[in-house]
């Protein structure tokens, strides 16, 4: 009797697990701090139009989305440039001379623009899966319209990018179906990010209300309406519905890096 005493803490501890689903399949822990080299840009006038506790602050935030695959970040240097084309930042022309000028080696680089002209109406962009490279690639963030401030997501946002990660909505090479049945061959071919309808450059007010509800009724080939992770901070949803990765975009990032393996 008082070895079943001792035994029933492990039964009901195994038989939570197989009832409640807690053997899912642990996060990879990376174990590791990636160090930034921000690269700052003034304006015509001289000025630099952010401030370091800003972006300290932005990273700080990052390191808590990426906290569970035991990734961190720090801005290990400061870089001021004083070519003021830059800070009205154009990727079409613009971006290839940065790198040659200031890229620095083995680092995350992270470039601060006060516009961003081309891509039109972006937050920031970053070089997909650029985590792979230690000799060029890098991050670029607008410092203008909130994108770089407190509440903002476009770090974490492009930060996942760098990693890997593809937008939710993208329809590569189909358009997803609600069921998730093509989910491993379409959108952005992560299966635990549902189906999600948005078309980048329409209105995200048609898409979500302020409430972070969502509002858009079409529906998927097979007649099912379609209901996203608004949430997710891979999608074009905003900031404030409370932004997060899925398990699966965390197995991916992890996978991005530790598939380079001594890159860093």
């Amino acid at each position: 009797m008082s070895y079943l005493k001792t035994l029933l803490p492990f039964i009901f501890i195994l038989f939570s697990s197989i009832v409640f689903g807690q053997t899912t399949e642990r996060l990879p822990c990376i174990d590791k701090k990636f160090s930034i080299v921000a690269h700052i840009f003034k304006d015509s006038l001289g000025v630099y139009n952010i401030t370091e506790p800003t972006i300290i602050a932005a990273i700080n935030s990052v390191n808590r989305d990426f906290e569970p695959i035991c990734v961190s970040f720090e801005v290990c240097e400061f870089r001021y440039h004083d070519n003021f084309q830059y800070d009205e930042h154009r990727q079409d022309t613009e971006w290839s001379e940065m790198q040659v000028l200031y890229h620095v080696d083995n680092r995350i680089n992270i470039y601060y623009v006060n516009t961003i002209i081309d891509p039109d109406g972006a937050c920031g962009y970053a070089g997909l899966s650029g985590i792979g490279a230690l000799t060029n690639n890098g991050i670029v963030i607008q410092k203008s319209g909130g994108c770089a401030g407190a509440g903002s997501k476009t770090h974490s946002h492009e930060m996942g990018h760098y990693f890997g990660l593809p937008h939710t909505f993208m329809d590569i090479p189909t358009t997803e179906l609600v069921n998730g049945s093509n989910c491993s061959s379409s959108a952005d071919n992560i299966c635990d990010t549902p189906a999600d309808p948005f078309v980048d450059g329409e209105p995200v007010g048609d898409y979500v209300d302020g409430d972070c509800r969502f509002i858009f009724m079409a529906k998927d080939a097979n007649n099912e309406y379609y209901d996203p992770l608004v949430a997710n901070i891979m999608s074009y949803y905003p900031d404030a519905c409370g932004c997060s990765f899925t398990r699966d975009q965390f197995r991916k990032m992890a996978n991005t890096y530790l598939s380079n393996p001594g890159m860093w």
